[in-house]
């Protein structure tokens, strides 16, 4: 049974879990699977389709007017989910439904939770109200907290119809095949991909990483090339290809961009695998931390110099 059909049969049953966890790879529309659901949850006359898109709440929920509905999103200059507004979440999830069915409450991005905030929501996953459902989706769950993590309901999405993606990717790209193979299988990511800005921040990042470990530059001069990108961005980034690193040792490139493959090859051997996975768990560290709601160049001066003391063994 698809996770679509086998969640509105659960909720029918009165069986929906009070917290789910979507993953799935960048791009494979976790977001857009957390929406539907969402409005699904919330319609009064939903079918195996989802909502109805034409009853009171599917209008309320179009007019961004839903009493029982509230998405948080990243925000601030680092792009995180902060405290306050979890905690005005947890408040109102507490509430009764007001129009009789759910409470729902959509957490885009959840791996951006600061550790306050993560903190804060660990309450309410604890001791969750009646007829309240949380929905949370996550890229790189890694970076949650494993309490967190452990009391929601994980469901990985997965590309189950490649044709289909491919076929709608060629109303925007000239070469959607290898557009999402190259974005590791998420149709939204290629999309991503071919816009100018993003194309422009991942250069930004790869000759960073390349002068980082090749030592061309100091490392006050590379953190200062990124110090108008996001804290998030950069970890987030640098983390996975920690890990694209420690595949690519094994032969395992598949999803890995051209670009990114040529640099992380050329400076696979400037480290160990052990020294890899102590990069890529500080890079965690840091991005769990509060340290992402800092200045970009601050954060990343000091984890730089660290791989260059590495470098240099």
């Amino acid at each position: 049974m698809e996770p679509a059909t086998a969640l509105l049969k659960r909720s029918s049953d009165a069986r929906l879990p009070h917290a789910l966890l979507l993953t799935g790879v960048n791009g494979i529309g976790k977001r857009a699977f957390a929406q539907w659901l969402a409005e699904a949850l919330l319609c009064r006359q939903p079918s195996d389709t989802g909502a109805c898109g034409h009853c009171e709440s599917c209008r309320q929920l179009l007019a961004d007017s839903h009493p029982d509905y509230r998405k948080l999103v990243p925000e601030g200059a680092n792009a995180a989910i902060k405290v306050d507004p979890i905690r005005s979440l947890v408040d109102w999830l507490q509430l009764t439904a007001g129009q009789g069915s759910y409470r729902v409450a959509l957490l885009e991005q959840a791996d951006t939770l600061n550790r306050n905030a993560a903190n804060s929501l660990l309450k309410t996953l604890e001791e969750p109200s009646d007829h309240a459902v949380l929905i949370l989706s996550a890229t790189r769950t890694g970076a949650l907290p494993a309490t967190l993590r452990s009391r929601c309901q994980s469901i990985t999405l997965n590309l189950n119809d490649r044709p289909a993606a491919i076929a709608w990717l060629a109303q925007t790209l000239a070469d959607p095949e290898q557009a999402l193979r190259e974005a590791g299988g998420g149709p939204f990511a290629a999309l991503v991909a071919a816009d100018e800005e993003y194309q422009a921040r991942q250069t930004l990042l790869l000759n960073a990483w390349r002068d980082l470990f090749l030592h061309k530059g100091s490392v006050g001069r590379i953190s200062e090339s990124l110090s108008k990108l996001d804290t998030t961005v950069c970890l987030s980034v640098f983390s996975t290809w920690c890990l694209a690193t420690l595949r690519l040792g094994e032969n395992l490139t598949v999803g890995v961009n051209p670009a990114v493959q040529a640099v992380i090859s050329e400076t696979r051997e400037r480290l160990d695998n052990e020294q890899w996975f102590t990069v890529h768990d500080r890079l965690l560290q840091l991005y769990r931390s509060d340290s992402a709601s800092f200045k970009t160049q601050t954060v990343l001066e000091g984890l730089f110099a660290d791989i260059r003391l590495m470098t240099n063994g």
